[in-house]
């Protein structure tokens, strides 16, 4: 007579010890438990519980998620009547690696890069009465997730992966989803956490029989497929926005007076601020060979700002082409021709150029050069066009900033020449207006001294002064 125990509770527990003992007495783990009725295995129902998607690593196209794989499956084996054992209706035993006391499905997600335990002494299996067994393992999966970039950062990715048994097939153990007539393989944990940056947008799951190569039987598997899109507003607010506002901001030096300095300063300063936002944008970009819309934006910001400090510089050079004062003037030269056409027919002879040429003052290298493009001319008369012409080839500015830019002075040649043709334009109309006018008041001259007569010619005012009046 057994004195040991004094309560219910303490006769609970012998009981309990006892059954274990009595179901596993010549109990074969590793043999799948028995099947009657098909052709299949031992089935084994499963759900995916999800709890949280932990990361979601574009960089290196990798998911890390929290969930519990629930399984349950019936083995005869471990049946009993309540009525015998004092009403006991559950028992738990080890059920993981070396401690492993009954059968249990070697079920893994086949993609899986790690796959970490949360119980460190691995899940105790819930037996029941039945033959029924239920276990919820909680497991931390990372997995490779290829995704397309494409639209980043308004992008929609899809995960892949696959769970099935690792050495069992079909007619050993065979996998389906949880739910019976109305299967339900996928479900979100009570305690789920969203994501703060994708949302799960659709899950998609379906029950296959995969048949290898290799082998003639079937290997039951269920397929998950995530949809996750991302929020975009961080990336609108932190990089999509101050990029457009910063390339716009770039498009205000052409309402800038180019005297002021800022002109290019303000270039610099957006080009600057683009190739920064560029280099917060790479840390979160997929290092893939797609192009993203942060890229394509990027380098449409970049080369807008490139264009707009450009055209600054630009601008800035031409705007500091001035007037010379000394004898190399374009005034001075131009001003040269009239003085030499003594004979004011427009037009200087050989002998006016050389006088003109004499006045000049030109330094050696000035004056021998022109005396070249001069006898070219073989003694033919210079027109104020042609004139004009030779001076461009000895005109110099002290004015033009880009001088001091070997580089940038030969952006702005094609510049200048076409700002001197249209100066060249604007002089000769000046000199054709100014004639016109002189020929016209001389015209106007002679007219009035030949109709004037004595007896129509009127009183000339007196020069001398008036004395005020008292």
């Amino acid at each position: 007579l057994d004195t040991t125990c004094t309560n219910a509770e303490c006769y609970k527990q012998r009981n309990m010890t006892l059954l274990k003992q009595a179901l596993l007495a010549n109990y074969d783990m590793t043999i799948q438990p028995p099947h009657f009725g098909s052709e299949r295995g031992a089935l084994v129902s499963v759900q995916l519980a999800l709890q949280q998607f932990q990361e979601l690593d574009t960089t290196n196209q990798e998911i890390r998620f929290f969930s519990w794989w629930r399984h349950s499956w019936t083995d005869p084996r471990l049946a009993w009547n309540p009525d015998h054992w004092g009403g006991i209706t559950e028992l738990t035993f080890f059920g993981h690696d070396e401690h492993k006391q009954i059968w249990i499905p070697d079920t893994i997600v086949y993609e899986a890069v790690e796959s970490v335990f949360q119980v460190p002494g691995g899940v105790q299996p819930n037996v029941y009465s039945s033959g029924g067994v239920w276990q919820s393992v909680p497991v931390e999966t990372r997995l490779p997730c290829p995704m397309k970039p494409r639209t980043f950062p308004f992008d929609e990715q899809t995960c892949e992966f696959e769970f099935g048994c690792w050495s069992t097939h079909g007619f050993q153990v065979d996998i389906k989803p949880r739910g019976g007539d109305e299967p339900a393989p996928f479900t979100l944990a009570a305690s789920y956490r969203p994501n703060p940056e994708f949302d799960l947008v659709e899950v998609r799951t379906a029950a296959i029989d995969f048949i290898y190569g290799c082998c003639p039987e079937p290997y039951p598997i269920v397929k998950y497929k995530f949809r996750m899109r991302r929020h975009s507003e961080t990336y609108n607010y932190g990089l999509v926005v101050p990029m457009i506002l910063t390339t716009l901001a770039g498009f205000l030096a052409f309402v800038a007076n180019p005297q002021s300095g800022e002109r290019i300063s303000l270039g610099i300063t957006c080009l600057l601020t683009s190739a920064a936002l560029y280099i917060v944008a790479f840390e979160v970009l997929p290092k893939t060979g797609n192009m993203t819309i942060i890229s394509l934006l990027y380098v449409l910001s970049f080369a807008f700002s490139w264009t707009t400090l450009a055209v600054s510089v630009l601008s800035v050079s031409l705007y500091g082409v001035k007037s010379s004062t000394g004898v190399m003037s374009e005034y001075e030269l131009v001003s040269a021709f009239v003085k030499a056409d003594t004979d004011e027919s427009g037009d200087l002879d050989k002998k006016e150029v050389e006088n003109a040429v004499k006045k000049l003052g030109l330094p050696p290298a000035k004056l021998q050069k022109l005396r070249k493009k001069l006898d070219s001319l073989h003694g033919q008369r210079l027109t104020l066009p042609v004139w004009y012409d030779l001076v461009g080839d000895i005109y110099e500015t002290d004015g033009l900033a880009a001088y001091h830019s070997y580089i940038v002075g030969i952006i702005l040649i094609p510049f200048v020449k076409l700002e001197r043709r249209k100066r060249k334009a604007f002089v000769l109309r000046r000199v054709q207006a100014a004639n016109d006018q002189k020929d016209l008041s001389e015209s106007t001259m002679s007219e009035a001294n030949s109709s004037n007569s004595p007896g129509l010619r009127r009183r000339q005012p007196s020069t001398k002064a008036v004395a005020p009046e008292p």
